[in-house]
């Protein structure tokens, strides 16, 4: 069944409280509707815990009880799981959804259903290739919060992203700033803009190293352990810029993409700066910075400037 004859038939339902059956896929699945949304039901053969996730376009609920269909009883009373579309029918995105939940209908069996669903938020939520710089990059300034916590005693999370959208750098104190570069694995090279690390304002360039790792930490573990901590990363601050941020992220590389750090490195910008002087005509350039044989700071003077955030 194509997605506009699907669309037609929750458009004709009147009754909105009640589920109706759209299309069998198998005996076990199909397309419905509720309150004028399209549901991808299947009935629950992994006997998951109730679990409800929300994003823009999709809402997965897992271990639903559905007892009466409205115009069909071929559907027995069972728990199932469900993938509401939560987008507009005028959306892009629909055919693709409507393309793949048939196919996962009938190969169920080689991708679970909440793979199914973390896959469909990699394809709707974020360009793949994007989503995993965002990850990597919260990451390593999640990283490295919990690094200043455990090496000197100072919670900087309240300094992240101290003017939300508007930051420019992603610690500040109000008077020095820090902006922090993760790089994987043996990459020396970092993006540079170099107006915004090398300007007349006093920045500290850190640098996290980390790695993908089979036995490594996600990015929902490193968050866990870290609200575990009463006495740091409990700011209001804190928790709204990382609510944020995880919006950037799709859910399957928060819960499955796994990192350990390998070294975390600070330098005082004032002192490594390759292009010390600009042409007058040229305001902005950005560049990849190779950090291999630059000078960093040394441990007390690290100390000194993480104190003042």
């Amino acid at each position: 069944m194509d997605t506009r004859t699907l669309i037609d038939l929750i458009e004709f339902i009147d009754d909105e409280a009640s589920i109706y059956l759209l299309a069998p896929l198998s005996k076990t699945a199909g397309f419905f509707a509720n309150k004028k949304k399209l549901l991808y039901l299947a009935k629950d053969t992994f006997n998951y815990q109730y679990e409800g996730i929300v994003t823009d376009y999709l809402h997965l609920q897992t271990h639903v009880r559905i007892s009466s269909v409205k115009n069909n009883q071929t559907f027995n009373d069972d728990d199932y799981n469900l993938i509401m579309y939560r987008g507009k029918f005028t959306d892009a995105n629909i055919d693709s959804f409507v393309q793949l939940c048939s196919i996962h209908a009938n190969n169920a069996d080689e991708l679970t259903f909440k793979e199914f669903f973390y896959s469909l938020i990699a394809l709707f939520q974020l360009p793949v290739e994007q989503g995993f710089k965002n990850a990597v990059g919260l990451y390593g300034e999640l990283k490295f919060m919990q690094y200043a916590n455990e090496h000197y005693g100072v919670d900087i999370s309240s300094s992240w992203h101290r003017s939300g959208s508007y930051s420019q750098y992603d610690f500040s104190n109000g008077e020095t700033c820090m902006e922090v570069k993760t790089t994987l694995s043996d990459q020396a090279d970092i993006s540079i803009k170099h107006q915004q690390i090398f300007s007349h304002h006093p920045c500290y360039l850190v640098v996290v190293n980390c790695e993908r790792y089979d036995n490594g930490e996600t990015l929902e573990g490193l968050i866990s352990s870290m609200h575990q901590d009463t006495k740091a990363f409990n700011g209001i601050n804190f928790s709204i810029n990382l609510a944020k941020e995880l919006k950037r992220i799709s859910l399957q590389d928060i819960k499955e993409l796994q990192l350990d750090i390998r070294q975390i490195q600070i330098f005082n910008t004032a002192e490594i700066n390759p292009l010390p002087v600009l042409p007058d005509n040229i305001s902005h350039i950005n560049y990849q910075l190779n950090i291999s044989d630059l000078n960093e700071l040394d441990e007390t003077i690290t100390d000194s400037i993480i104190e003042t955030f």
